[in-house]
């Protein structure tokens, strides 16, 4: 009776559905576990204390909705009321109005509307406003954001100060923000220093601030899945050349194909002004990694020496490897 060659034999779909499913339930319940954790990597804004004053001005914004949220494009679009309590044998409503947006621009004001509240007075507008705020994306698509949003008033004399707390921010219970969740928010007041420079002579200004923070947390995993399930795609395509009787290159290689043409779509869905490697490049490159290691581990697999042992630990350890790399990598920006 003839003895087979276990040479001959090929890795089992079976054996290769479940090595592929066991990669990508460890990812989805590493990313999963990922998803509730608030991390950010955006640059804090610096802020000085306030000087001690007994005049002081208390600011408050309640958010409408979000016309345009959008934290690829770093684009926002708020409808709101800001109000302002004021002493006005302290302030005048004129130097109240001079309100702006140090990181952003006011496209619809009302004119004020004045309420009397015991020794002082509110003034309301309704605003829109379209603002933008320095963000970093390397953890994309996990990727938390702390928005900021920077109001200052110039003409305020020295001796009143503009004073807030996070109770002063509320929200319409109708607000919804697609694909994200505002977990907490802040308010700080300070003053800022301004250097001004004029004939290579330096002068500084200072400028009281409020900056209005919101802590938001990615809510939508679609990106990631689309990601993720893509390139295990991607890798699961290149270790048929260990279940096919086709030339293990030729399939490799068209897997290497599909990669770099998925890497395309990749950039449509990244932030676009982004000049350094963000995770999913880090992901994308662990996936052609595998599949290069894939290629050459299929050449040496065709040695008639080779037997479904070897061939296994090395979908075992590509598996492996692509796992290891995209959870260490996350954790190492994280």
């Amino acid at each position: 009776m003839p003895v087979e060659r276990l040479s001959n034999k090929k890795i089992s779909a079976l054996f290769q559905a479940i090595t592929f499913s066991i990669a990508f339930i460890c990812l989805a319940l590493f990313y999963s576990a990922r998803y509730h954790m608030f991390i950010t990597h955006d640059p804090p804004l610096a802020l000085s204390a306030n000087l001690q004053s007994e005049k002081h001005v208390i600011t408050g914004l309640h958010i409408a909705h979000f016309s345009e949220f959008d934290i690829a494009k770093n684009k926002f679009v708020m409808d709101g009321t800001i109000w302002f309590l004021f002493n006005p044998t302290e302030v005048s409503l004129d130097t109240i109005k001079k309100f702006n947006l140090f990181n952003g621009s006011i496209l619809h004001i009302s004119d004020a509307a004045v309420i009397d509240h015991k020794d002082s007075k509110i003034a309301q507008f309704r605003i829109r406003i379209d603002f933008h705020t320095p963000l970093n994306y390397r953890l994309f698509p996990l990727d938390d954001h702390r928005i900021n949003l920077i109001i200052y008033n110039r003409f305020l004399s020295d001796d009143v100060v503009l004073q807030s707390n996070k109770n002063d921010i509320t929200f319409s219970e109708s607000m919804f923000l697609p694909g994200w969740k505002i977990v907490r928010h802040n308010i700080r007041t300070g003053i800022k220093k301004l250097i001004l420079e004029r004939n290579n002579e330096k002068y500084s200004d200072l400028q009281q601030e409020a900056i209005i923070s919101f802590d938001c947390e990615r809510t939508d995993p679609s990106i990631m899945i689309n990601i993720l399930l893509t390139l295990l795609l991607m890798l699961f395509l290149s270790m048929l050349t260990f279940s096919s009787d086709e030339d293990s290159v030729l399939i490799v290689t068209v897997g290497i194909v599909a990669l770099i043409g998925y890497r395309s779509v990749m950039q449509t869905m990244a932030p676009p002004q982004v000049s350094y490697f963000i995770y999913s490049d880090y992901m994308y490159l662990f996936a052609l990694v595998s599949v290069i290691i894939t290629l050459f581990a299929g050449i040496v697999t065709r040695d008639k020496t080779s037997n479904l042992f070897i061939k296994k630990c090395y979908i075992a350890g590509i598996y492996s490897f692509f796992v290891a790399a995209c959870i260490i990598s996350s954790l190492i920006l994280s």
